[in-house]
């Protein structure tokens, strides 16, 4: 068994900003969704409001989550710049804590919105809100910080 390479700080920055790019491509999608969905119940003339006003809001909030999202990136970016590993393992600490107090609450505050939505359109509702569920679960799996001590084991010289 060889000895594993020691990632530099940039190689852990580029790895979680491309993660993050994929994460934010996903947000982006589930947005496109969702701005398809009122333009099919504006659409229908017979269509409940109640439905287009819940996907609406649904919508906003999805672009709200990947605006805070994508702020991990400017705190990433500062110890990026700097260039020194004590900055990068503050940083790191600092982009932990943003993300486990700002995205994850706000991507558990949309999960529940989701739930108590009441719904006039049981097919849009048997469609879209299992499968918007199943897509934010993967997200909040995939935002959630790597513990502190993996990550400095990854990035000792």
């Amino acid at each position: 068994m060889g000895e594993q390479k020691k990632l530099s700080v940039r190689d852990v920055l580029w790895r979680k900003k491309r993660a993050r790019d994929k994460t934010l491509d996903v947000v982006g999608e589930l947005c496109d969704e969702a701005w398809a969905a009122v333009d099919k119940i504006a659409a229908d003339r017979s269509a409940a409001a109640k439905d287009a006003a819940n996907v609406r809001e649904i919508g906003l909030r999805l672009r709200a989550l990947g605006y805070l999202i994508e702020g991990e990136h400017y705190i990433d970016r500062i110890a990026f710049e700097l260039r020194s590993r004590e900055v990068y393992l503050t940083a790191n600490e600092v982009a932990q804590a943003y993300v486990s107090e700002m995205v994850v609450s706000f991507l558990d505050g949309i999960l529940s919105y989701v739930k108590q939505c009441k719904w006039d359109d049981k097919e849009l509702q048997d469609n879209y809100v299992p499968s918007l569920e199943q897509s934010l679960g993967e997200i909040r799996q995939a935002v959630l910080p790597v513990p502190v001590q993996e990550e400095r084991k990854d990035t000792e010289d």
